[in-house]
């Protein structure tokens, strides 16, 4: 496998992580505050542990659609942060 293809794969394995984590935070918040997961809208409760790691996660797979639809190195940073 040649380098090129090598960071596509490695994107794409990034991606789909960040599909499943984001999926199974989503999943425990909504257990958290007794809604059906299935639910395409809810109310967040303020005690809820699970909500702010599931913003970050939704953050940085937005973050990762980006760089790989743009050709970039997926989880690569430039920079401080």
């Amino acid at each position: 496998m040649n380098q090129a293809t090598t960071i596509h794969v490695n994107g794409q394995k990034h991606i789909l992580a960040l599909q499943a984590i984001m999926r199974d935070l989503w999943r425990k918040a909504c257990e958290h505050d007794g809604i059906d997961p299935s639910s395409a809208f809810v109310a967040r409760s303020d005690d809820n542990p699970f909500w702010p790691f599931h913003d970050r996660a939704v953050k940085q797979y937005h973050e990762a659609i980006s760089q790989y639809q743009a050709g970039g190195y997926i989880g690569l940073r430039i920079g401080r942060r």
